[in-house]
């Protein structure tokens, strides 16, 4: 049975929370133990690292140069607008 695009939708939203949720949970764990400076560090590490990856290394099969700046573009934007929001939990 195929799904409708709001089932589509849907799955997608929730796979993308899951994710954010994952990787917010490893990386408050791994980091969290150096203090708020140290986090800040790691996170913009990890988000220098990400985007520069993205854009050298990543390649794209059967699709055009248009689409492929594109998806790059998006990817390094939802690796911006992700990793900004973990914040240093205090508690």
């Amino acid at each position: 049975m195929a799904e409708t695009p709001q089932e589509l939708q849907s799955i997608n939203t929730a796979w993308q929370i899951a994710i954010q949720e994952i990787l917010r949970m490893v990386i408050r764990d791994m980091y969290h133990g150096g203090g708020e400076a140290s986090f800040k560090t790691h996170i913009k590490r990890i988000e220098e690292a990400a985007v520069d990856s993205i854009y050298t290394d990543l390649r794209l099969r059967g699709t055009d140069e248009w689409t492929e700046v594109l998806i790059k573009e998006r990817a390094s934007n939802f690796v911006t607008t992700l990793l900004t929001s973990f914040t240093y939990d205090r508690a």
